[in-house]
């Protein structure tokens, strides 16, 4: 079994001690765990700031040292931690697993898992504890594999030693069908697809970091998603669906608009497909010879910004100031159409919710509405889509 505790279940040391209580008791029935840890909340952030104000962004490989390093001191402490609890553990760093990821600098891909030394560690009753977020390219320089790449780290490892599930803890109790901080009326969803769960993490779900669900479904992970607070059944993603027509509402609630200037509009798909690859956004607002207007999370424009900025053709990126907030909402379906969309757009315009924007495709439907309606728009979707039930 692996287990991954993000960065709030490893917060403080009582969070980590607590945390130690939890691998203990499954060790308990389940001797063979592998531990795979995040940064202590804040930490990244705070280290982020720290290369931002050196001028170093993602792409820059000693942006990925210091970013990484958050990692380091959690597995440390973990491995304390289960030490004082009466058992045996020692911490990884990526390089001493080692986990190997081309040199895509901050958002690198793996490549492979050497699990050789985990084995034997659990074959001789130690308890390892993988620094999460951290890879190791090939002409052995440090990389990060993305905001919520831990959950990827964990994922990998589980596939290299062919563990029965990989779970994941964190301060939710599982997967819900809209996030329960929006709507506290949401509902907790038992089964969960591989497919569904990606679809609702690529369009804004924070459960689950992306590359980690389809890493999950191309190795057939098994996963739990589960809180590390209180006992719960939680959520587990596999091949099993949830059951339902729509599965969930993935939320966006603050919008930036990006405006680019490119020599060569040509190049703007592959601009948009590096968005796409590396940010969730919405749409192209507006488009001509020489201009484009993007929307992207608000939380993610600076990033975005820096990489356009890196792009051939492009002579300037900036953000937009918009009179009117705007939000996305995404309705993911098993199987969506034109005119479930149409339906949508019908239900929301006879209560006066209209959406700035739509589109539709085979996994649902994305919507652009108004910021200060997100709460009642939200509210009206989830009743339509029958997710209360």
């Amino acid at each position: 079994m692996v287990q991954k505790f993000g960065g709030t279940s490893v917060a403080t040391l009582n969070r980590i001690k607590n945390v130690a209580a939890i691998v203990s008791q499954t060790k308990e029935t389940n001797p063979n765990i592998i531990v795979v840890v995040s940064a202590m909340a804040g930490v990244t952030n705070k280290f982020v700031q720290y290369a931002n104000g050196m001028n170093s962004y993602e792409g820059d490989p000693e942006y990925d040292s210091v970013v990484s390093s958050g990692e380091l001191v959690t597995a440390g402490l973990m491995a304390m931690a289960l030490c004082n609890a009466g058992l045996r553990a020692r911490s990884y760093s990526s390089w001493q697993v080692p986990i190997f990821t081309d040199d895509t600098f901050g958002r690198a891909v793996i490549q492979s898992v050497e699990a050789s030394h985990l084995l034997a560690d659990m074959n001789s009753g130690i308890t390892p504890v993988v620094c999460g977020f951290q890879g190791v390219s090939l002409d052995n320089r440090v990389t990060t594999l993305g905001r919520g790449g831990s959950d990827l780290t964990a994922v990998a490892v589980a596939a290299a030693v062919n563990a029965d599930i990989c779970e994941i803890y964190s301060d939710v109790d599982g997967v819900y069908t809209v996030d329960p901080n929006l709507y506290p009326e949401s509902k907790l969803l038992e089964h969960i697809s591989y497919q569904e769960m990606l679809e609702m993490a690529s369009h804004g779900a924070k459960v689950m970091q992306e590359q980690s669900v389809a890493y999950a479904a191309e190795k057939n992970v098994k996963i739990r998603v589960a809180s590390s607070f209180a006992p719960c059944k939680g959520t587990i993603i596999s091949k099993k669906n949830s059951g339902k027509r729509i599965c969930g509402l993935a939320v966006i609630p603050h919008l930036a608009q990006i405006k680019i200037s490119h020599k060569n509009p040509d190049n703007l798909p592959q601009l948009i497909d590096l968005l796409e690859k590396n940010f969730i956004y919405g749409n192209i607002v507006a488009q001509n010879f020489k201009k484009t207007s993007l929307m992207v999370d608000k939380k993610k424009a600076i990033s975005a910004i820096n990489l356009l900025k890196q792009c051939d053709g492009v002579t300037c990126a900036k953000q937009e100031i918009v009179q009117q907030p705007v939000a996305k909402i995404s309705v993911v379906a098993s199987n969506n159409s034109e005119d479930v969309t149409k339906d949508l757009v019908k239900e929301l315009e006879k209560h006066k919710m209209e959406p700035f924007r739509y589109s539709t495709n085979a996994r649902g439907t994305n919507l652009i509405i108004a910021g200060d309606k997100l709460a009642e728009t939200i509210a009206l979707l989830h009743k339509y889509c029958e997710l209360d039930k």
